[in-house]
Order: C-alpha cells, then structure tokens, then sequence
C-alpha cells in the first residue's frame, strides 16, 4: 500500500520534472518601453532656421507638438528641457550649466500638458547636455528597456561633465538605457558629439538639416525608441571553459556576450529525456556591423564531442532586433542514433558563439532558454500530420487594433482566429502569440499596406515554435507599394500539434510536435535613404483549426528522486550578486499565462493541484508503456539561398 504522504512527494518531485518554465514578461502584453525627450533651449536655438520662416526654436516647437499628437494613448513619455532658465551671459554660466528642468515626468502621455509647457518655452541659454543626459535618465525606471531622445543645434558647453563619459556612465547602468541623439543643423564638432553619445548607449545618430527634415526625424526616432527587444532572463555568467561552465536548469536566463567570444553552460540530462537549447542574441539599431552570426555546439559528459550544432546568421544586423539559435538534443532517449558516448544520461554542455567579425566591440545582451521534455511512458497520441492548415475563407469580421510587443517576452496575444490591425515603423520588429493545445494549428498572412511616399525597405515575417524555432519565415522588399508576405499566396502555417510530428518527413510538419505558444513576428526593415514620418500599416490574418485532443503521456524521468518537498518554488527575477560561475541557477518564476503541461506550470499551488490529478492517473495504470523510440533528431534546415546564391534579407531562420 502507497503512503499519501509519500505519494504525494513523489508525484510532487514528478510535477517538477514535468515542468519547463518562461521567464515572467517585464511588461504587459504590448507595453511600450518609456521614452525621455530631452530638448535643447538653449541661446543659439533663436538662430534663424535656414528655408523656414521662423527661429530654430519655432522648428523644435511644431517638431515637438507633432510628435506628442502621434503618441499611442498607452505611451509613457516624459519631457526635459535645458537653456531656458537663464541668460547666456558670463555672470549666468554657473546658473546656466545647471539649467534642465522636467517639464513632465514619465508617465502617461499628457498631450495638452507636454505641448502647452513647449509652446511657453524660449530659448535664452546654455547647452548642458551631460548633466542633461544624468537628470533624462533619473527619471526613467531604473530596469527594462528604456530610451532618452535628445535634440541640440550645437555641442556641450559646459563640460565637465562630458557628454561622452555621461554616456559611458549611463551605459554601465545597464545594456537596455539607450540615448538616441538628433542633431538640429550642428558643425561636424557638435555631430561627433551627438554620435559618440549614442555610439556609447546602443542608440542611434539622427541629422536634421531643416525644420522639415526635423519634424520627420523626432517623431520617427521617438516612435522607435518606445518599442526595444526587451530581452529578460535570470542574470548568469557563461564560462570560457566547459568544465566549469555553470549548470542550469529549465527556464529563462540572461547573459552578455561579445563580438568574437564563446560561453558555456551546463545542464544535468536524465534517460529519456529531450533538451531545447535556444540562445537569442539582441542587437541595437544601428548595430556596427551588418552580419551577425549565432552558433551552438553540444558536448556530453568528459567532453565528448556529441557533433550536433545549430549556427544562424543575420545579413541585416545594422536593423538591430534579434536573432536566435535552437537546438534540440534527444540523445538519452530510447533508440536514438547518436553517438555511445553522447546517449547516456549526464552534464551535457551547450557552448555559445556570437562571431562577428567586421567591427566594433560592443557586448550585446543573449537570452538562454532551456527546455526539458520528460520521457513518454503511455499514449504517443494521435499519429503524425500529413498537411498543413490552410485558409479555408479569409477570417471574418471587422480589423481589431493591437499593439505588437517588441520581443518574444512582451509578445502580444492574439485572441484566436481574426485579422488584426497596427501601425509599423521602420526599423521595428513586433511579436505577437496564438495559443496552439494539442490538436490545434494555424495559418496566417501579413499584409504592409500601401503608402504613396513610402520608402524602400526590407520587410520579413517569420513563424516561431513555443522552444523558439523558427518554422517558416517569407521576406521581399517594400517600396510603397501594398506588400503581401508570403509572397506566393499561401499562408505561413503549422499542422495541427501532436508529439508525433518530430517523426515527419516534411520539416515544416516536424518543428510543430509541441503545444503552446506560437509566435508570429512581423518585421520592417530600416529605410534606404529618408523614413517619411509615421508608419505603414499592418494586417494580419489568422485562422485556428482542430479541436483540443489529448496529448502524450509523460513519466518520470530515469533516475529522477522523489524529495519530501517541492522544488519548483517560484523565486525572485532580480539580479543577484554571485561569487561563483559554477553553482546551480534557479529559474525565474513561470507566468500566469503559461502553456499547457507538462512545459509550464503557473506557481506552486498549480503544481500541487497537478500532483492530484497525475495521482488519479497514476494508481489506475497497472503497467506503464515502455518508452517510445524515434529517430534521430532530424534538426532545423537552413532555407535556401536567395538570388544570387545570397541569403535573403532576414536569411534563414530568425532574420527580423
């Protein structure tokens, strides 16, 4: 006879093997990352602006008050202005060179308050742009992504504090501050300054050459500020050496990485199960290089070389966004084709490399994700699909407005089958998620509308599994004109998920054997030459098919030991100081969304709820299934080239 007690620990310590955890969004569901407009008042801004009628000033008020009339209501923006406290006398430099005043903090937009307090604005005095850049940045959250958009005519005249080291300074305080800087008619002294300011934050550098020209360039720049990659994780540090890379177990972590460097972690493989490892690097716009390249390589235990490895590349890195490797390894489970000494359970090492070769020796910030599926003991559910879900009739309904989050952390829900609506601004890369159960697949298109002076740009869609591998992507150039993706008519689609689909022939059929959240990514390119202010419009179709049917039947994991209390306790995100690379890391805590068991569990109390229901399965089955044997993992083939034996914009898997 079993004791409840003990029972219940085992089916606990069972729960905990089922689980695979999602780092927690830093921000709700199409949240937009907070912005600080910085604007320069400074004497020199009463200069005459060249092809207008009024003073640059008047430029700076009109390009201001444009900009908050295009905010999203749901914007939190805030305002700072320097120079218009005093004169710019001699006798007034002191007073002068403290003289930035919040006219409204970070907060929801206040449009009327933002444009009445620009409009009283004029401009008389100094130009404190390193003690205007520390007061910007005091007022933004001290974590998350998060931007400052500065616009001066002319260079720092009150160093110290140097506008350059202000920027270094900002930047140690973490790789998501960025200062986007727009110079208003500046000398080439004043533009290297502005430029070394983004240079040193992850920003970018914006010319203004006229009132016009300005008008355009803040409304855009401050648009794409308010939507980053948020990349999130549990902060851990990579090793140079495998032997002491630090052990990780399922969840959600955040490292940093430089140009040409390898990092190493470690998990602990038990027989039967299959680990996805995806690591996603995430580069600012205006990276300096414009290929990227994103490689993962497996070793199992005493080093042995297990000769599996995933590499991606990105040919557009200069758009910033994001590019992610999987890779998948099921070589403890029953009838694998891999390698004796890479089938036995043990320490398996993922090892990490971002090589990027032509420039620059920026850290980037790289999300790890581990994901580990228990062994199937019963039912393999129902047999692998043959086809795809298709577009039966276009969605019906009216278009529902969405706000596209900026990363696979803040992806927007889309609420099941429907077209749904926004704006996309170039540069941007937005991710939105359909909710799949076993049984369920789905279809969609993207449309970028038409606008008259629209620029040239790339644009790209791709489709990615809930372990982040990409499914199908499409990707052509935008000119103006209205552009449908994929290019051939067809819907980007998934079969319906069953478990058995990793044994398909067809790779399209075999990346969608999990359930959970799938991810469509829309992406538009920055512009060739001049971006006209605003964005284009974007649509996109979905359609959900099948019914939800029961999926496959996990066990314990060979070797797994039941404990007398829980192990999935939910533990705090915050970065923690840490004397040690090699010592255990414990996940983040699961959302509250979370996709169907065994992957995520949403808090202890669910994990108990789900001991319960496992023992009622449990004690009925009199004797389990053996273990199912599959093929070798087939992996993730590259797509092909594109014209000219070149990969195409977005090449391959994970290109924004």
């Amino acid at each position: 006879m079993i004791r409840r007690t003990a029972a219940l620990a085992t089916l606990t310590a069972l729960a905990a093997a089922l689980t695979f955890v999602n780092a927690a969004p830093a921000a709700a569901e199409g949240e937009l990352s907070p912005v600080m407009v910085v604007l320069d008042s400074s004497g020199s801004m009463t200069a005459r602006d060249a092809g207008g009628s009024g003073t640059r000033m008047d430029a700076a008020k009109r390009a201001v008050g444009s900009m908050v009339d295009g905010l999203p209501a749901q914007a939190q923006v805030g305002l700072a202005i320097y120079g218009a406290g005093t004169g710019s006398s001699g006798a007034e430099k002191a007073a002068g060179c403290k003289d930035v005043r919040v006219v409204q903090p970070v907060g929801a937009v206040n449009k009327p308050a933002l444009k009445r307090a620009v409009a009283a604005t004029k401009a008389s005095g100094y130009t404190p742009i390193g003690q205007a850049l520390r007061t910007a940045a005091a007022q933004l959250p001290k974590e998350g992504q998060r931007s400052v958009v500065l616009v001066s005519d002319g260079e720092d005249t009150c160093a110290p504090p140097q506008p350059c080291e202000v920027a270094k300074e900002l930047h140690q305080q973490g790789v998501d501050l960025h200062v986007h800087t727009i110079g208003f008619r500046v000398d080439a002294k004043a533009r290297a300054q502005l430029a070394c300011i983004a240079q040193n934050t992850g920003g970018t550098y914006h010319d203004a050459a006229d009132a016009d020209s300005l008008l355009g360039v803040l409304g855009r720049v401050t648009e794409r500020a308010l939507r980053h990659y948020e990349p999130t994780g549990k902060p851990i540090t990579g090793t140079g050496d495998p032997f002491t890379a630090p052990t990780v177990t399922p969840g959600q972590y955040l490292d940093t990485i430089d140009p040409v460097e390898e990092r190493f972690y470690a998990a602990d493989l038990k027989a039967g199960e299959t680990a996805y490892f995806a690591a996603t690097t995430v580069f600012p716009r205006g990276n300096p290089r414009s290929i990227e390249v994103l490689d993962i390589r497996i070793t199992g235990p005493n080093g042995a070389d297990c000769y599996e490895r995933q590499r991606e590349l990105n040919t557009r890195a200069k758009d910033g966004g994001s590019l992610t490797t999987l890779l998948s390894w099921n070589g403890t489970v029953a009838g694998s084709s891999k390698t004796k000494a890479c089938s036995v359970p043990g320490k398996y090492v993922f090892r990490v490399t971002r090589d990027a070769r032509d420039g620059g020796t920026d850290r980037v910030p790289v999300e790890l994700q581990l994901r580990i599926e228990p062994p199937v003991t019963g039912s393999l559910g129902e047999p692998a699909q043959t086809s795809l879900v298709d577009f039966a009739q276009p969605p019906a309904g009216g278009v529902r407005a969405v706000r596209g989050g900026g990363s696979f952390n803040e992806a927007t829900t889309l609420g099941g089958p429907g077209r749904y609506g926004e704006t996309i601004y170039y540069g941007e890369q937005l991710f939105y998620r359909v909710k799949l159960d076993w049984g369920q697949g789905l279809a969609y298109r993207v449309t970028f509308g038409g606008r008259p002076d629209g620029a040239t740009a790339n644009i790209r869609t791709g489709l990615f599994s809930p372990v982040r591998a990409e499914i199908k992507f499409d990707t052509t150039a935008y000119t103006g004109s209205t552009k449908v993706l994929p290019t051939n008519g067809k819907p980007i689609a998934t079969p319906r998920a069953v478990y058995l689909n990793r044994n398909a022939n067809n790779s399209d059929l075999r990346k969608a054997s999990v359930d959970g959240w799938y991810y469509i990514v829309a992406g538009l390119g920055v512009a060739f030459g001049d971006a006209p202010a605003g964005g284009v419009p974007l649509t996109i179709d979905v359609a959900v098919a099948g019914d939800k049917i029961a999926g496959p039947e996990y066990g314990v994991s060979s070797g797994e030991t039941p404990t007398e209390t829980p192990s999935a306790t939910p533990t705090s995100t915050e970065p923690t100081p840490s004397s040690s690379t090699t010592a255990e890391v414990t996940p983040p805590s699961p959302p509250s969304d979370s996709s169907n068991l065994p992957w995520i569990i949403a808090g202890a109390s669910l994990l108990v709820a789900l001991a319960v229901i496992l023992a009622t399965v449990l004690l009925r089955r009199r004797k389990p299934a053996a273990p199912p044997t599959y093929p070798q993992n087939p992996g993730y083939p590259r797509p092909p080239a594109g014209p000219g034996g070149q990969p195409p914009y977005g090449n391959g898997p994970n290109r924004p």
